[in-house]
């Protein structure tokens, strides 16, 4: 008896439904069985990267044909289908087969467009979607033409590459603010903008991954990265290298994200999801343009940054995130491991992240005149691996640096030895641990100038009020001295604490070493500066002195509202400016003066890069000066007194303590290297201070926020 085609076809598909998958189908790895080879191409590629993305939405696919199905949505012709036998322009010519889309493999090879004018003659109504020219701002503001298409992609000659930075700043920003990008979640860097983000990371990696060390450099690599924090990276990188290029673009992108920041924030969550893995990258990614808002110093973007900084410390403090053992359990369920590179920087990352947090909240409690949000007594955390582990390029280098780590270090919990300067861990101390002791003392201090104020408001005495403090300050000030004579010794022999600032570049010691020692400068004056700053808020009430400062510039139409409160501000500044506590002010602005012009004359390296903690400085000491020289004397003082300093000469700098001290404690005129400290030539002293500060597009905006008198003279440059 015969069987006919039907019922055999029909027999084949009942068996092969009621039979196991055979070893003659092929399987996926996944478990998954195919009858054809080719079927099973197709669902492995599901499994790989997504390389085919939409132009348009950035939306990714495993295969041409989802892409080309979903351009339609789009309303956009799409290139003709390779099965249809119809090739591009350049595989014709050369006779190959071409696999289509809006760039085949052959032309992508090349660098050349992708044209399908051979194919249009074949079939009316194809057209080449490369015969226009692309327009950045079109595809900046989120719609393409047809003709874009090509033009989209990474390296064709028809855009820029600065146009195409542009262009994907905008473009993300707009992805942003219409949460295309979730905040909270590891979006990866899309395939579309892998060339120009991964391209501009250069100057984020250099003096600024220096002084903020959030991220773990030997283990960036931008796919493996959040989208947020690579584009930030990008973004801090663009501005820095070229402000008045890239100014504009870069501020879209960085309020897109401070907007969707703080709304996320903001957004309470449920108790049982902090048992989920902490939103690491989201927090490095909010941390850096907090820090980049200090950076550029607007004061907008400052502002913000300062509330962002206030409502993300609280909900970290709410995730238990400063609590060591909770870091702890979180790298044991959710980063398990025991490779000892995988767990240090597992550990350190977390370490990194609230010491970089710290330093920036002091910044910008001190440019605001507020109270610090985050205290010494949180970071319950022991002191971090040594700059030059952290900056150890290859396996090879970690382990032959992890030898001569000093390992004492992680016994020691941070916050013990940042709030005592006779701490057992001395000998152990770095730049950075002494920086953030300083730092530490924010809180005490501006709790004392609450005091001070309040008791010279009701007339109460306010003598010996700052002795523990002013000792704590000038221990942590020995510290530095100490360690820079360590340092410049220890480069000779190779030793810690030197060896503890070597980076990168193992193969040419010669240029690690001078990259050390640049570094290790950069660490001192920051420090220097920051002690200095602490001073000048120990010894002077910058916030009232900076209100009378700006009234001086309010309009006559309404200085009549501001004049019975500037009344008693005038009263208070005088009886300030007859006090040793404001000569003792006096002299670390003057110190910060001295140091900055010096290092600028130098060429040192902390004056070749952008430094707010210096700006903030100089504007901080030109406010002091300018109030003693507008209320220590009711006339001129260019005579000098019996009691009389010139520093430069009498005494010859001011390290010179007794003569100091003298001066001090008995009321006296001052001067430098023969100028005198006086008001007829006041103009000329907060010109000097004005003249450390950079001009144009990296003009320092904060610095006339927090020294209204600078504000004229910036004008005028």
């Amino acid at each position: 008896m015969e069987i006919s085609h039907s019922d055999r076809d029909r027999d084949r598909r009942s068996s092969a439904d009621s039979a196991e998958p055979t070893p003659s189908r092929h399987t996926c790895h996944c478990g998954k069985s195919f009858i054809r080879k080719e079927h099973l191409r197709r669902h492995q590629a599901t499994h790989g990267e997504r390389n085919f993305v939409c132009p348009i939405c950035q939306r990714s696919f495993t295969r041409n044909d989802l892409l080309r199905r979903h351009l339609t949505r789009h309303d956009m012709p799409t290139a003709p289908d390779p099965r249809r036998g119809r090739a591009c322009d350049a595989c014709h010519a050369n006779k190959t087969k071409c696999d289509g889309g809006t760039r085949c493999t052959l032309c992508v090879k090349r660098g050349i467009n992708c044209t399908y004018k051979h194919a249009s003659k074949s079939s009316s109504g194809s057209k080449s979607p490369s015969e226009d020219t692309a327009d950045p701002r079109a595809v900046a503001n989120g719609f393409t033409s047809p003709s874009l298409i090509q033009n989209l992609t990474p390296g064709t000659p028809q855009i820029s590459p600065n146009d195409e930075i542009k262009a994907g700043f905008k473009r993300i920003a707009n992805h942003v603010r219409t949460g295309e990008i979730p905040i909270g979640e590891d979006t990866p860097v899309p395939a579309l903008d892998k060339n120009w983000i991964e391209g501009n990371s250069k100057e984020y990696f250099g003096r600024f991954h220096d002084t903020w060390p959030i991220l773990h450099g030997p283990s960036y690599v931008t796919m493996d990265t959040s989208l947020l924090v690579s584009v930030s990276i990008a973004m801090i990188s663009c501005w820095l290298r070229n402000p008045d290029e890239f100014e504009d673009v870069v501020l879209q992108l960085h309020e897109s994200l401070m907007s969707a920041f703080s709304d996320w924030i903001a957004n309470p969550r449920s108790r049982h999801e902090y048992d989920e893995p902490w939103p690491f990258e989201t927090y490095q990614a909010i941390l850096m343009n907090i820090i980049f808002a200090f950076y550029h110093g607007n004061e907008k973007l400052v502002s913000k940054a300062s509330l962002l900084r206030g409502t993300f410390v609280v909900a970290l403090r709410e995730a238990e995130f400063f609590n060591s053992d909770n870091a702890a359990e979180q790298q044991r369920v959710h980063y398990p491991g025991t490779f000892v590179p995988w767990l240090m920087t597992m550990r350190d990352r977390w370490k990194r992240l609230i010491v970089s947090l710290f330093k920036i909240d002091t910044y910008l409690s001190t440019a605001r005149f507020q109270a610090p949000t985050l205290f010494r007594e949180e970071i319950d955390l022991t002191m971090p691996a040594t700059y030059s582990l952290w900056n150890a390029y290859g396996l090879n280098i970690f382990f032959k640096r992890i030898t001569l780590e000093p390992t004492d270090r992680s016994n020691f919990k941070l916050s013990e030895v940042i709030a005592n300067p006779n701490t057992p861990a001395k000998p152990l101390l770095l730049f950075e641990d002494v920086h953030l002791a300083l730092c530490g003392l924010l809180p005490a201090i501006w709790n004392q100038t609450q005091i001070v104020r309040r008791s010279t408001e009701a007339g109460r005495s306010t003598q010996n009020c700052t002795s523990s403090l002013a000792w704590q300050l000038e221990a942590w000030k020995a510290d530095i001295e100490r360690l820079k004579h360590q340092c410049f010794h220890a480069a000779e022999v190779g030793e810690f604490p030197f060896t503890a600032y070597i980076g990168d570049y193992d193969e040419d010691p010669v240029r690690a070493k001078a990259l050390a020692t640049s570094n290790i400068k950069c660490l001192i004056s920051e420090c220097l500066m920051t002690y200095h700053l602490q001073g000048l808020q120990l010894y002077a009430d910058p916030r009232m002195i900076n209100s009378v400062a700006m009234a001086s510039t309010v309009s006559p139409d309404h200085e009549a509202g501001v004049r019975p409160r500037l009344q008693k501000l005038h009263t208070q500044l005088n009886i300030w400016a007859k006090t040793p506590e404001s000569r003792r002010a006096l002299l670390h602005a003057l110190a910060v003066l001295r140091q900055c012009e010096s290092d600028l004359q130098a060429n040192e390296p902390q004056t070749q890069s952008i430094d707010p903690t210096s700006y903030l400085a100089i504007s901080m000491s030109a406010l002091v000066v300018w109030a003693w020289l507008m209320f220590s004397e009711a006339a001129c003082s260019c005579v000098p007194t019996i009691n009389h300093i010139n520093i430069g000469d009498d005494p010859l700098d001011l390290q010179n303590t007794a003569r100091l001290e003298t001066w001090i404690q008995a009321e006296g005129t001052a001067g430098m290297n023969n100028i005198p400290l006086c008001r007829c030539v006041s103009e000329g002293w907060m010109a000097r201070f004005n003249a450390l500060l950079p001009l144009g597009r990296r003009r320092w905006e904060m610095s006339d926020e927090v020294a209204p008198i600078l504000n004229s003279l910036s004008a005028g440059r």
